[in-house]
């Protein structure tokens, strides 16, 4: 089945970014007025002509513009939103507020629709190390430093963080599937090889480093 998504990051229609960013929104942000009024129909013509099944949106957006639609009367099948052991999204968080992400996933999997786990490493942070140049104040460097107990328990377990980080999001509640941060065939490799979800134990053992955002 064929399933479109908006990658757009969704706002409220009165929502306005913090400066720089609020100058150059309407490139890459869609209001709640312009999804329920063209965005959502497209979809549903989409699927009335039988060229897609189903369709969904990257919850990367304002989480309170997330949060209404994922409540409306007609939601998507499918949200991707971030599911990492810090519950970061990183260098992608445009807004100041809470990202919410977990609460957004108890809430997509209440209202049964499916959840894909997107940024499981977190853009190469959960990693043993970067694979490019990463500049000291960059969000992705600043949750490298905040991950190396992660990364130290992983050592103990002689397990490749990256693995493990994937293997989190697989088992965190509410999350149907995870979307690899692979980019080569060594890396899905040694993801596919490196086994299902993590034991409640392990999880609750990372739970413990106290790693995830307030």
């Amino acid at each position: 089945m064929i399933c479109s998504f908006l990658h757009s990051q969704i706002i409220l229609d009165d929502y306005q970014f913090p400066a720089p960013l609020n100058e150059t929104q309407q490139q890459w942000s869609v209001t709640q007025h312009c999804f329920d009024e063209a965005v959502r129909p497209a979809f549903e013509a989409l699927i009335q002509r039988g060229l897609i099944g189903a369709w969904g949106i990257t919850g990367t957006g304002h989480p309170d513009a997330i949060e209404h639609i994922l409540a409306s009367d007609k939601p998507p099948q499918v949200v991707q939103l971030i599911s990492n052991l810090l519950d970061s999204p990183g260098g992608i968080k445009r807004y100041p507020e809470a990202a919410r992400q977990r609460a957004l996933i108890a809430q997509a999997a209440a209202n049964g629709i499916g959840v894909m786990g997107i940024r499981a490493v977190q853009a190469g942070a959960l990693c043993a190390e970067f694979d490019r140049p990463i500049a000291m104040d960059h969000p992705e460097m600043l949750d490298y430093d905040r991950a190396a107990p992660f990364r130290a328990l992983c050592q103990t377990w002689a397990m490749d963080p990256a693995v493990v980080a994937h293997r989190y999001a697989l088992a965190m509640q509410g999350v149907s599937t995870v979307v690899l941060g692979v980019k080569n065939q060594q890396e899905l490799r040694a993801c596919l090889d490196g086994g299902g979800p993590l034991s409640m134990e392990q999880v609750a053992s990372i739970d413990a480093l106290g790693l995830q955002r307030p």
